[in-house]
């Protein structure tokens, strides 16, 4: 007897799904304010004090002393007692910090909040965006949006204040760009997302590699590329009032000293294919950091394969947000989320079977952010791998008859 296909999902179950969803969302939250820890002056204060050090130091017109990481320590334990000598850094280029610095004028606690929203702000812009590029995001908004509230990588990013959803927004912008045939906004978006330098250079690779093959109106690649250029140029000026003309090179000292920390502190959190072999040849072979150039050159040449694999396609271009997050050299777990992202382009809104994967995709962020701290292992790279994979195949549905490009 042949298999019965699931039935399709419905809208009035949908709004069940996007209810329980919800009310769960809601209840965790209540259970956490209720019993979580309230740390320091600013409550749930996640990675927030780094980026309210950086505020304050900008703010006080202490800019020169942005990447002096015992002043940032200093700072942080006094505005946060209970970190005891600790301190979180802040090693983002310094038009990042100047773009901060109005939050220094709050409390920290209104300050964190304000963030907070806008982050969430960011989350409904990004969908927004989405919503002329996907069926999905367009006939289950609703579902979406509580889905990844409630998606743990997200979440915590949100709660501790991690700048996941703006790099949502960015790549969102990216997307409705191309979709909209307006290289110079792709460009500049692309720019934008510079103040993660790692992203916006790998991302400015994958964006000529696909107008080369994917002619663009409007300008096309001398378009794309001079949007990159004056945004580029944007944030360097910006910069520049924080830390001078040569700020480029403190940041860089700057974030290669923090850069070989991270990796022994976060090596568990990472996706990167850096992260990844860094784990297996610390943990294996003894060797840490000694085996990362290997892992650059891979990076390397799966960079240029995979830029040409883009190329070939204007479907493909969803498969760059997980390829930027894969050869970064050190993503952590947070933005796996932009890879669910460009999953859900891809989605059928009454298809049973991808809801049925977007649970099981949910099931395993929330599981394994509870084991993340209990097993020495990084729980969230294969997740990447899994969603790149399922992208590759599934790409095709967008390039399939009277389907959006």
């Amino acid at each position: 007897m042949p298999l019965k296909s699931p039935p399709p999902i419905t809208s009035a179950r949908s709004r069940r799904y996007s209810l329980a969803l919800a009310l769960g969302l809601g209840l965790g939250w209540l259970l956490y304010l209720v019993a979580g820890q309230r740390e320091g002056s600013a409550f749930l204060r996640g990675d927030f004090p780094a980026f309210y050090a950086a505020a304050e130091l900008v703010w006080s017109g202490q800019g020169g002393e942005l990447y002096d990481f015992e002043r940032q320590r200093a700072l942080e334990n006094r505005i946060w007692p209970d970190f005891a000598g600790d301190y979180y850094v802040f090693a983002y280029p310094p038009f990042f910090a100047l773009l901060l610095a109005p939050l220094a004028a709050l409390t920290p606690l209104a300050a964190k909040a304000l963030t907070s929203l806008l982050l969430v702000a960011a989350l409904l812009g990004a969908l927004r965006l989405l919503r002329p590029i996907s069926d999905f995001v367009r006939q289950q908004f609703a579902f979406t949006l509580v889905y990844l509230l409630t998606f743990a990588p997200l979440q915590i990013s949100l709660v501790g204040v991690q700048n996941t959803a703006l790099t949502l927004l960015l790549f969102a912008l990216v997307h409705w760009a191309a979709q909209a045939g307006r290289p110079l906004v792709m460009g500049l978006a692309a720019a934008m997302l510079l103040y993660k330098p790692q992203f916006g250079a790998l991302l400015l690779v994958y964006l000529l590699a696909w107008g080369w093959g994917n002619p663009l109106p409007g300008g096309g690649l001398k378009a794309l590329v001079m949007g990159w250029g004056l945004g580029a140029l944007a944030l360097y000026l910006l910069g520049a009032v924080v830390q001078g003309w040569d700020w480029p090179l403190t940041w860089l000292m700057a974030a290669g000293q923090f850069g070989d920390a991270n990796f022994v502190i976060n090596d568990t959190n990472m996706i990167s294919l850096a992260g990844l072999v860094y784990w297996i040849a610390d943990r294996g072979l003894d060797l840490g950091a000694a085996a990362l150039p290997l892992a650059y050159l891979a990076a390397a040449v799966l960079m240029v394969l995979s830029a040409a694999y883009v190329r070939r396609a204007p479907a493909r271009l969803v498969l760059v947000p997980p390829l930027v997050l894969l050869l970064s050299p050190q993503t952590l777990f947070y933005d796996v989320t932009l890879a669910l992202q460009s999953l859900i382009l891809i989605l059928r809104p009454g298809q049973t079977r991808d809801f049925l994967l977007l649970a099981g995709i949910w099931l395993y962020g929330n599981v394994a952010l509870l084991l993340r701290d209990t097993f020495d292992v990084p729980l969230f790279a294969p997740l990447l791998w899994v969603l790149l994979a399922m992208l590759v195949l599934g790409e095709r549905r967008l390039t399939a008859p009277g389907n959006r490009p």
